[in-house]
């Protein structure tokens, strides 16, 4: 019998570790096709509320890919719509993007068994106010606990609903008005979710699936009213960081805002008066607490805390430079947040020592 030589042996080991690691060095699209394709993004900027999107492209592979449109926020790409090839790979995405301000969007095919992922292009899309704010971009002031700012969590709807109470039925569509132009200064997603009896300044935890509460009260009902048309605050507080960049905030987990009825008489329940400021105005200011914002001295921005300064053609419940830069700051461009998981400073003992950053 002839016994295979030294040489051999090591040829043939040598062989199967070239193939070894060449298998487990292989890119992950080896052996698929590479995607080709197309994209037209049609008007990229408009006035919010007057238009929307329409993206139309082609991506080669199959019929019935997924096609996605993503905007930039500081922790990454975040998908806001979708879509499907259809015949010859073509695809369209429709839909509205009211969040004022300059986004980087793009569209992404991600990858399948057959196909490699495709990215095409960014671009910026621009959406404008209906008017022209007033005032300085600087003015604004953001809540803060021991130099920790306050924060939403972007990444989650907020669930609402409203406690109509004094105000009846004619509530629901007024508040959520308000609700559509917080969304437009911030990027946050909003759903309302229906009426409740809860009230924020009760303290007491809102119904389940619930993240905020818009009530109509009266300063009968809750004297911390009295001398104060609404009041509005972040409610409860978690500690937790961003995922962009690691850094610690304070969630923000109950937002809630109480409007005083006893001032109906002397603040129509509208959003542009000529001769005083309406409840509107008032409304989006206390949404502005509710979601990190403090007051602020220029009397131009909705923030201010006493009465303001009108515009030439009266009162209009418009966030300003000022309120639109600080409602930015903390919107959704910020990124997510994940959980705070480590125990000692920030436990739920300290938390509980936070001041009520309930304002008038």
């Amino acid at each position: 019998m002839t016994r295979p030589s030294r040489f051999s042996s090591l040829a043939i080991v040598a062989v199967l570790s070239l193939l070894l690691t060449s298998f487990i060095s292989s890119p992950a699209h080896a052996g698929k096709d590479r995607t080709k394709g197309k994209v037209n993004y049609g008007v990229t900027s408009w006035v919010a509320g007057t238009a929307g999107y329409s993206i139309s492209g082609k991506a080669s592979g199959r019929k019935g890919r997924k096609v996605q449109l993503q905007v930039k926020w500081s922790d990454g790409w975040h998908t806001i719509d979708k879509s499907k090839t259809k015949k010859k790979g073509k695809f369209t995405i429709t839909g509205t993007l009211d969040w004022y301000g300059a986004h980087k969007m793009r569209v992404s095919v991600p990858q399948t068994r057959r196909d490699r992922a495709k990215v095409f292009k960014t671009k910026k899309f621009k959406i404008a106010t209906s008017w022209v704010p007033r005032g300085s971009s600087a003015s604004y002031l953001r809540m803060s606990y021991k130099g920790y700012n306050f924060q939403w969590n972007p990444c989650k709807t907020i669930k609402y609903r409203v406690n109509t109470g004094y105000a009846g039925e004619a509530a629901i569509p007024f508040t959520q008005e308000a609700v559509t132009r917080l969304e437009r200064a911030t990027g946050f997603k909003a759903k309302y979710v229906g009426t409740t009896s809860a009230v924020p300044l009760d303290g007491k935890r809102y119904p389940k699936g619930t993240d905020m509460v818009i009530a109509w009260s009266h300063q009968n009902d809750y004297p911390d009213l009295v001398a104060a048309v609404g009041r509005g605050g972040p409610g409860r507080l978690a500690a937790a960081r961003r995922k962009s960049n690691n850094k610690i905030v304070l969630d923000i987990k109950q937002p809630g805002v109480t409007m005083n009825m006893a001032y109906a008489g002397e603040y129509p329940l509208l959003y542009d008066f000529p001769t005083n400021e309406p409840m509107g105005l008032v409304l989006i200011h206390e949404l502005g607490h509710a979601f990190g914002l403090e007051h602020f001295a220029d009397d131009i921005q909705v923030m201010h805390p006493g009465d303001r300064s009108p515009a030439l053609t009266g009162y209009h419940a418009n966030f300003e430079a000022g309120d639109l830069a600080g409602l930015r700051a903390q919107g959704a461009q910020g990124g997510c947040l994940k959980p705070y998981r480590k125990r000692g400073r920030y436990s739920a003992l300290d938390l509980s020592e936070i001041p009520d950053f309930t304002r008038d």
